[in-house]
């Protein structure tokens, strides 16, 4: 398989596509191929999950708690961020994420490991994929990272349990296009 050019941000100049003077010099395709490489890495969209106020008086689990996110278009999901503003005073949070395929019947996790938050974490806590926190788990997603989503397919979070007392978590999701 071919290497990829490395991401460069590096702005091609007047004088280097000036017509009639020069050709396209490998150097300014080179600064092309970087430039699109960068945007390529860099661009993705997010989609958010919040459970806004003391989220812990919800009985638990609770599916769905806060509607559905519909994929436009086929994605890959490469980072997931996991956050509670407010810890409890006993307990745990565990939040999952379920896709479901849109000609399909039933949600399945998207994780191997679900994100986990315990009253031992301080308040603020926010962690990613990969992140080893006091009082958190970090998520680990199904088939490794990034994981392929379809055009159609659906994502929801599920509030497995609740810490007692705690306000606002959420999780966010980071793809871009594949």
């Amino acid at each position: 398989m071919a290497s990829l050019v490395p991401d460069l941000k590096k702005y091609i100049t007047g004088i280097e596509i000036k017509g009639g003077v020069a050709s396209v010099s490998e150097n300014t395709w080179r600064k092309i191929a970087g430039m699109i490489n960068f945007i390529g890495h860099r661009t993705h969209q997010e989609k958010n999950f919040y459970l806004n106020g003391p989220y812990w008086v919800v009985s638990t689990p609770n599916t769905g708690v806060d509607g559905l996110a519909v994929f436009e278009f086929d994605a890959e999901i490469f980072n997931v961020w996991v956050y509670n503003l407010t810890a409890g005073t006993t307990g745990t949070t565990e939040l999952d994420i379920k896709l479901k395929p849109k000609s399909s019947g039933s949600f399945t996790s998207i994780f191997y490991t679900t994100p986990k938050v315990t009253s031992a974490a301080p308040d603020n806590t926010f962690f990613e994929i990969g992140d080893s926190l006091t009082g958190v788990t970090a998520p680990v997603l199904a088939g490794g990272v990034p994981k392929s989503v379809n055009r159609g397919d659906a994502l929801r979070i599920d509030l497995i349990s609740a810490m007692h007392g705690a306000k606002s978590c959420g999780v966010i999701i980071h793809y871009r296009p594949r």
